[in-house]
């Protein structure tokens, strides 16, 4: 695809390649950069694939806020479901926590604030995201972060709902998601909790190759987390305090929205 046309946009170069889909950089005749998602072309004969990818497209385009990636449109081409989308030059929060990026340390609140708050607005417009994690969280050389990939989205229910499904990378998700209990937008809150220590702290609070390893070490979750201050000295008590709220295994003492969460971080 690369040097072709695609939706009248030229297509110069791959940016990356996932299970579901692949990203290629795209111009338009006035030279703005977009990011083109392309399903791959093993998937489109799978129904389930196709409906997936459209759906996350779906919710996309319901929602607006700066601290989200922006879908322009989205359809079929020639065969190919796609989506055309905000490019956001820079790597994703994962890969600026494993290289150790010095950027993180002094914009740690700008990022704590701006992934609080676009998930507060998903929220708000009726989803929950349910697959929130640093390879998510596009981060370009301002540090606003922008969130991706709402594919696992779900509309948010009027009181938790046990999944049909077990999605998710085991590692985010919450104790209730793996225990496979109902679950509402807390969930979200708990992945934010994860990201968010992760990010300051450079390792995730809890870790395992199986939800049955990391269910075991949530049996005993205060033995198994290291407090943040412990490691960041120079972390706010305050900000400690909101993400380990965020973190609590028993939902009745988490944080109730994210909106609070946002308010409680700006105070």
């Amino acid at each position: 695809m690369v040097g072709q046309t695609f939706a009248h946009y030229e297509v110069l170069g791959k940016l990356s390649q996932g299970g579901m889909a692949t990203i290629y950089l795209a111009t338009d005749e006035d030279g703005n950069h977009y990011a083109l998602r392309v399903l791959l072309p093993k998937l489109e004969s799978n129904r389930k694939s196709v409906n997936v990818f459209s759906w996350g497209c779906e919710v996309l385009s319901h929602l607006e806020h700066p601290n989200i990636v922006r879908l322009f449109e989205h359809g079929e081409l020639r065969d190919h479901h796609y989506a055309l989308l905000e490019y956001v030059p820079g790597p994703n929060l994962k890969e600026r926590i494993l290289r150790h990026d010095p950027g993180l340390i002094p914009n740690r609140l700008k990022l704590l604030l701006g992934m609080a708050e676009a998930l507060a607005h998903i929220h708000q417009r009726g989803y929950l995201h349910l697959d929130f994690k640093p390879e998510n969280v596009m981060v370009p050389k301002s540090f606003d972060p922008k969130l991706i990939d709402l594919d696992l989205a779900i509309r948010r229910p009027s009181e938790p709902k046990r999944l049909s499904t077990f999605s998710g990378t085991p590692s985010y998700l919450a104790p209730e998601q793996i225990a496979r209990e109902p679950v509402d937008e807390r969930a979200d809150i708990f992945a934010f909790g994860i990201t968010a220590y992760e990010m300051i702290a450079g390792y995730p609070p809890i870790s395992g190759a199986s939800p049955k390893e990391v269910m075991a070490k949530y049996a005993d979750f205060k033995k198994n987390v290291r407090p943040l201050r412990n490691d960041v000295p120079d972390l706010p008590a305050r900000v400690e305090a909101v993400i380990f709220q965020c973190l609590e295994k028993d939902v009745t003492r988490r944080y109730p929205s994210m909106g609070l969460v946002a308010h409680d971080l700006q105070s």
